[in-house]
């Protein structure tokens, strides 16, 4: 076991129990230390001294996972390194005698002896008494084992491991209680995203969302590799010391810090190429010729009329020539991403700094319609002495987009048959013979007749000092400021989409915005014998201002200058502006007492006064109240073989939605145009009627929540139940019209949300060469409307209805198509015939009726992920899996795109015929409009439910040795694809889209590489 070494020290293998010694050290058996030494020894056995030693590794936790962050110093210096994502670590010391100190939160740390060894992996054992791992909460951070309220914590391995271009959408189904879709498929698209379901009917339903506790917005144009975590807190506890800002949940990310040691330089890049996900087409040419035949049988008495009779003379040819255009051909095309991102960390006992630089460029799947971003963030923290410590932290990006409006309206309505171009290449404007309405989708396609740029530059900026005063008291002051330039420039001309027939249209807008955010916090920790307290007091300002300036006009005099010309407008110029200015004072405090580290009590209190509300309303106090009690600190447990971590959470608080509109208490005035004589004039009339009263939406939660984990932590999760009801929600009251307004806008509603949460971690297989874990989260939220204004039970035009959800459909509901033999009971029931659709009777009246419309909810029941996560040797294979469950869409495909007149082209459906009477779609007929016919809407609502393979991801971490021959430290190479596996009941079509048939979400094949240098 033992090997005489040239500095005779002693080296040892920790096996079994008992202390050992290793070098100087003694090392625990207990702490599960693992040595795999490679010594420098020549077969005489005679050692040879080297100048410098350079040593590799890797680091694990005690159930086998790879622990990156670790941090590796040679003890007595300043050298280190950090343990990159797979927990691989490279380090140069110099030759000698040396001792490394590997550490890590919620790990014990450990002193290992070098020698003359290169290889050293190190298993670290968990602190599963203290349970040490960090969380951020507000204005702080806080042992996990100490957090009372629910907060899920997702950490830089978990936000990095799917390549993203939004680090938020790496929570959709990894975190419960959260809902993320995407909104789109077009390049810089934002996402969706709603925190234990909606509360507000009119506000916004978004979470706040911060960086370094500074404000930033639901679309994170960060890279994702410079994320340290992110934290989701979701009840009311922890959100109320936000105050007015935190009634739908807050999400705060923490950037990374540098590190004191050697500089670590990373490059991450990966190459995707995209294609359209799941997407009907529409029908072919001899399939649309086909329903035209039956359109016009229809209103003929059931018999056919001759081609001649209901085709253009071209018509007829192109018929015969097979001369048919797949419009959707031309105009998808391979979409292309590239990403690049350079990370360079690093610094000494005293300054540490962290310098990231990341260039995105997304080529979509129309022609020009490209997405580019340039991004970089560099921090800088300074230790100035042991009680002042300062920061500074910038994030720069600049986004270059041109954006495409959608042609797939006009190019799923555009008849196929139809020649697209002429024999010599140049573009048909009005490609379908006799339908000079209908024009080429493809018309901004042609070179120079549509621009539409969008340039967003943004800096976002934050500074800290750090104040000791004593032992236990601590102040730190935080200002952070927002500055961001948007700019919008177009230029549409004669004969584009937008302007079929038209004068050429341009325009610009430009938003500047400014925000600046200063608080103030005084932290005090105090432990006495078994009681430990923590108090926070704080004060906070924040100001938001937005300048907007629009320009535009009609008949520009060249498309040559683009929008950069618009005072050659010569119809319709209008110039517009407006001003939004905000401000909120805050002052906050919080109280944390545990008692024997298993009694946990945390109080808050915030008061926020705010310039959107009238005298005697501006202020408004937000309390939360929770306890945690840590059973497993209990002696009964102490020594129980199951249970690893046990512990109970029960909280209650109040916070408030404070998105009401900055002069909505004020009223508002009309501008009117008249003529004075033989003068144009202008004059004001109040259009608003002022309502001093107005005060936030206040959201009010109780949660109870369980953390725990089971046989050695190989089962660790938690479950958290919850009830929030919000008041006082926005809504307009009718006024008498003598009054001289419709409506005034009051605090009358109030909505309800309700569910469970579960979220679970299993350690199915943990070997030295195999491993297998899985995160399973699952989500049920219940949300309804509780109350309406004045006791009104629904508000028909909103599709807001007392007892339902804040988002439903409110229609007919179809089920199926009147058949034949059911002549008479259909001209009874609506004046229907046999090919129409049939509605339910909701109310029995045996007659339809407005009473006979009822709700589909587009709010799931449930929603779920499922991550699989595998490692074999240097290989890693991740399966992520999502559903969203019992939902409706209004699908655009069966409904408005569904063209049974046969003047446009139509959705490929399943219609009504006498030779085929299915119950799916309406028979065909020349005589309905393009737009509507009868209950044409109720063929829209559909089950969205679906279950996605969002990703697949295969990794291989190229060997060391041959990484240390072109000297860099690990590479790591993976292929990933995403969105390629969707199952619903809709066919070829994704629902998470959410039944638009505009920009399809887009599947990816990416390619990509991780180099730690």
């Amino acid at each position: 076991m033992f090997r005489k070494l040239q500095s005779a020290s002693a080296l040892c293998l920790v096996l079994m129990y008992g202390i050992l010694p290793v070098g100087n050290q003694k090392v625990y058996a207990g702490s599960h230390v693992n040595f795999t030494a490679n010594p420098v020894v020549p077969a005489d056995g005679k050692s040879k001294l080297n100048a410098v030693l350079d040593i590799t590794g890797k680091v694990t936790g005690d159930n086998g996972e790879e622990l990156p962050g670790v941090s590796i110093l040679l003890k007595g210096t300043t050298t280190g390194a950090t343990s990159d994502a797979n927990g691989l670590y490279k380090l140069t010391i110099p030759a000698g005698s040396a001792t490394l100190v590997f550490s890590y939160v919620g790990y014990i740390s450990q002193e290992i002896e070098v020698g003359n060894r290169s290889v050293i992996d190190v298993k670290l054992l968990a602190d599963t008494k203290a349970l040490e791992e960090i969380v951020v909460v507000g204005y702080g951070t806080m042992k996990k084992s100490d957090v009372t309220g629910a907060i899920t914590s997702v950490k830089a391995k978990d936000i990095t491991a799917i390549p993203t271009t939004n680090a938020l959408r790496s929570l959709q189904g990894k975190v419960s209680g959260i809902d993320i879709t995407q909104s789109s498929g077009q390049p810089g698209a934002d996402i969706n995203i709603v925190l234990r379901g909606n509360r507000s009917l009119r506000a916004d339903n978004k979470p706040l969302v911060l960086v370094d506790g500074i404000p930033y917005g639901s679309f994170i144009d960060i890279n994702p590799t410079d994320i340290a975590s992110i934290e989701v807190l979701k009840d009311v506890a922890s959100t109320a010391i936000y105050g007015t800002r935190g009634a739908n949940g807050v999400i705060i990310i923490t950037t990374k810090k540098g590190s004191a040691g050697k500089s670590t330089l990373s490059f991450n890049s990966y190459v995707s190429m995209n294609k359209k996900a799941l997407y009907p087409r529409m029908m072919n040419g001899e399939e649309y010729a086909q329903q035209k035949r039956e359109a016009y049988r229809t209103t003929n008495g059931d018999v056919y009329r001759k081609d001649e009779d209901i085709f253009q003379v071209t018509e007829l040819q192109y018929i015969k020539d097979g001369q048919f255009e797949d419009w959707q051909s031309y105009i998808f095309h391979n979409g292309l991403m590239q990403n690049y991102e350079i990370n360079l960390t690093g610094g000494s006992e005293k300054t540490t700094f962290s310098t990231s630089f990341g260039y995105q460029k997304d080529k979509g799947l129309l022609l020009n319609d490209v997405y580019r971003r340039l991004n970089g963030k560099i921090s800088v923290d300074h230790k100035l002495n042991d009680r002042f410590r300062v920061g500074l932290s910038a994030i720069y990006s600049y986004k270059n987009q041109d954006k495409r409006d959608n042609p797939l309206n006009m190019a799923n309505k555009i008849l196929p048959i139809a020649k697209a171009f002429n024999d010599d290449g140049t573009l048909i404007l009005n490609p379908a013979p006799g339908y000079s309405a209908q024009f080429t989708p493809l018309a901004d396609e042609q070179p120079g007749v549509f621009v539409n740029n969008i340039v967003d530059k943004r800096l976002f900026t934050s500074a800290y000092l750090d104040v000791k005063i004593t032992n236990d008291l601590f102040l730190k002051s935080t200002i952070g400021l927002d500055f961001r330039d948007f700019r919008r420039g177009y230029y549409k001309g004669f004969n584009t989409i937008a302007n079929v027939g038209r004068n050429s249209s341009s325009g610009v807008e430009l938003n500047n915005y400014f925000n600046y955010t200063w608080e103030n916090t005084l932290n005090y920790n105090k432990t006495v014998g078994n009681h430990q307290i923590q108090g926070l007091l704080g004060t906070s300002s924040l100001g938001t201002k937005l300048e907007e300036y629009t320009s535009s006009g009609n008949n520009q005099a060249s498309p040559i200058t683009s929008f950069h010309d618009l005072n050659s407008n010569t119809i319709s110029k209008a110039i517009g502006s407006r001003l939004r200015e905000t401000n909120i004072a805050s002052f906050f405090g919080r109280i944390n007492y545990k008692l024997s580290n298993k009694y946990i009590f945390q109080a808050s209190l915030r008061a926020d006064g705010s310039s959107v509300l009238a005298a005697g309303n501006k202020w408004g106090y937000f309390p939360s109240v929770s306890g945690a009690w840590r059973v497993i600190e209990e002696p009964f447990l102490q020594d129980s073989k199951i249970f690893n971590d046990l512990k109970l959470r029960l909280s209650w608080g109040r916070s408030g939605n404070s998105t009401i509109d900055p002069y909505a208490t004020k009223g508002g005035l009309g501008l009117s145009a008249y003529a004075f004589g033989t003068s144009a004039a202008f004059g004001y009339w109040p259009s608003v009627i002022p309502n001093p009263a107005l005060t936030w939406e206040t959201t009010g939660t109780w949660n109870a929540g369980l953390d725990f984990g089971l046989v050695g932590n190989r089962i660790s999760g938690t479950i958290d139940v919850y009830r929030s009801r919000t008041k006082d929600l926005l809504l307009p009251s009718l006024l008498p019209t003598h009054t001289g307004y419709s409506e005034i806008l009051e605090n009358i509603g109030q909505v309800e949300n309700k569910g469970v949460e579960l979220a679970i971690t299993t350690q199915n297989i943990s070997g030295k060469a195999f491993n297998w874990s899985t995160d399973w989260t699952f989500t049920l939220n219940r949300e309804k409307i509780i109350a309406l204004n004045n006791g009104v039970m629904r508000n028909e035009a909103n599709s807001w209805f007392v007892g339902e959800p804040t988002k439903v459909f409110f229609d007919y509901k179809k089920i199926g198509i009147w058949q034949l033999g059911e002549e008479e009971a259909a001209l009874d029931f609506g004046k229907n015939k046999p090919g129409d659709v049939k509605v339910a009777d909701m109310n029995g009246n045996g007659v339809v009726d407005p009473g006979d419309r009822t709700t589909f909810s587009s709010v799931p029941k449930f929603s779920f992920g499922v991550n699989n996560h595998f490692e074999y040797n240097n290989f890693d294979l991740s399966v992520f899996v999502y559903g969203r469950i019992g939902h409706y869409i209004n699908y655009e495909y069966n409904a408005s795109a569904y063209k049974p007149s046969a003047l446009e082209n139509s959705s490929n459906v399943d219609y009504w015929t006498p030779e085929n009477p299915t119950n799916a779609f309406p028979r065909p007929n020349s005589s309905y409009s393009t737009t509507n016919y009868l209950y044409q809407s109720t063929l829209g609502y559909v089950k969205g439910s679906f279950v996605k393979i969002r990703d697949v991801s295969l990794g291989y971490n190229i060997p060391s040795p041959l990484t240390k021959k072109i000297g860099v430290g690990r590479v790591r190479v993976y292929g990933t694809l995403q969105n390629y596996f969707t199952f619903s009941k809709i066919k070829n079509y994704d629902p998470e889209r959410g039944g638009d048939l505009s920009f399809p979400l887009v599947k990816q094949m990416i390619f990509g590489v991780n180099i730690d240098f």
